[in-house]
């Protein structure tokens, strides 16, 4: 199927080309299952990319899966997504395959991060692929999808390369992969690789003192708020948030957990009910609301809000000293004059949450921070969440509640009827 010698891959960088691959022999049959692990910034994403570029896997049809699901989206419905160029086809099928039934009309781009995932999934499948190439697909899904996803994909007859940070998901394969800063460290048996130095701390659960902190008075509440879906809705929210106070978020793709976290910003207008931050009630034209100053809010993918050509110059829009944040970021200090988008993805979230969580502001939201990000990633990020001010309230959306723990969250499950609090242990997707 696949047999490379000695792959070295460069990529343009501000002071000249930036090594992201080196010394790499790849050999993979038909129908093997390869999982491809190592941190953030070690090169499996420029592997994938580089194996999906047409001409280097001859005569065979090649799939790929990209970390975010956004830049594959093509269509202007989620039905046209599956049936591009073939609109005559019946797109349901293929959408109830992947739990999409029913949302053939609806604008790809309203689908949350998870959805948007297993719909590239089906377009990708569709296509037959000989070789499929995985980057992430289960860094957005609840643990319900995430399990469907192993079941779903046990099925796939052809060869297959899985990048990513679980290592549920590297067992799923034979086989494993490992690198660092670009060189691989390990080939072989997955349950020999996993279990091997080279890759140990891939796996460490990040760290917190886990203590739920006192809070202060009450800084923003939701009461009776109502938001409609494509398919559904939630209704009946009710939240109180004080000062220092740290929520967690949880429930299964598409529950309205991001949803909530805009309405919370100033970003969506609920359909009822009312929004309160501080002493100013939102939404009083329902329409956006965004000149308040006391909401910082890191959606699924901070990195699209980068405006500038450089590092150094993001930080200083942010107010933030560029030092500090490439040492929150893990980047190096001759990363300064590097664009941002030059990095992997997840140094370039790491490099997002870290500009967002030095800006001070009384109420910080995160959707999905940890998604993709190693075990040193995870880390960092809840080592900055815990070093917020004691004042400042907190909610983070996430499936992660490894992550959730680690920054003393309180769990909150947003269900139809409301939000309901859960004790750590319970199961709370799906």
């Amino acid at each position: 199927m696949l047999h490379l010698e000695g792959l070295t891959l460069e990529r343009d960088g501000a002071t000249g080309p930036l090594r992201v691959l080196q010394g790499l022999d790849l050999r993979l049959a038909d129908g093997e299952r390869l999982a491809l692990v190592g941190g953030n910034g070690s090169g499996k994403s420029s592997l994938l990319r580089h194996l999906a570029e047409p001409g280097v896997v001859v005569n065979r049809r090649v799939g790929y899966l990209c970390q975010d699901p956004d830049e594959q989206l093509v269509a202007a419905t989620v039905g046209g997504e599956v049936t591009l160029g073939c609109p005559e086809d019946d797109p349901e099928p293929v959408l109830a395959d992947v739990g999409l039934s029913g949302l053939a009309g609806v604008d790809s781009r309203l689908l949350s991060a998870g959805q948007k995932q297993r719909l590239q999934l089906a377009v990708v499948l569709a296509q037959s692929p000989d070789l499929l190439l995985l980057d992430e697909p289960g860094s957005l899904q609840d643990d319900e999808q995430a399990v469907w996803l192993r079941e779903r994909l046990a099925g796939f007859p052809g060869a297959l390369i899985w990048a990513t940070q679980s290592r549920e998901e590297a067992r799923w394969c034979g086989r494993t992969l490992a690198l660092v800063e670009g060189r691989p460290v390990a080939d072989g048996p997955t349950d020999q690789v996993l279990n091997g130095p080279e890759v140990r701390g891939l796996w460490r659960s990040p760290a917190g003192d886990g203590v739920i902190r006192p809070s202060g008075d009450l800084l923003a509440s939701l009461t009776s708020v109502a938001c409609r879906f494509h398919r559904g809705g939630i209704e009946g929210i009710d939240l109180q948030l004080r000062a220092g106070e740290r929520v967690g978020l949880v429930g299964p793709n598409g529950c309205g957990k991001s949803t909530l976290l805009a309405v919370l910003a100033g970003l969506r207008a609920p359909d009822g009910g009312q929004v309160q931050v501080a002493d100013r009630r939102l939404y009083r034209g329902r329409r956006q609301d965004l000149d308040h100053g006391l909401v910082s809010l890191a959606p699924q993918f901070p990195e699209y809000l980068f405006a500038t050509g450089s590092v150094t110059a993001e930080a200083r829009l942010s107010g933030v000293d560029p030092a500090l944040a490439l040492v929150a970021a893990g980047l190096s200090p001759e990363a300064a004059g590097q664009s941002p988008h030059q990095f992997s993805g997840g140094q370039r979230r790491r490099l997002a949450l870290a500009l967002m969580l030095t800006a001070s502001r009384p109420l910080v939201l995160l959707d999905e921070p940890t998604a993709a990000l190693d075990a040193e990633g995870r880390q960092a990020v809840a080592d900055q969440v815990n070093a917020l001010p004691a004042d400042t309230a907190v909610v983070i959306a996430a499936h992660d509640r490894e992550f959730l723990r680690a920054c003393g969250c309180r769990l909150l499950a947003v269900t139809s009827a409301g939000l309901v609090a859960i004790a750590d242990g319970e199961p709370a997707e799906g």
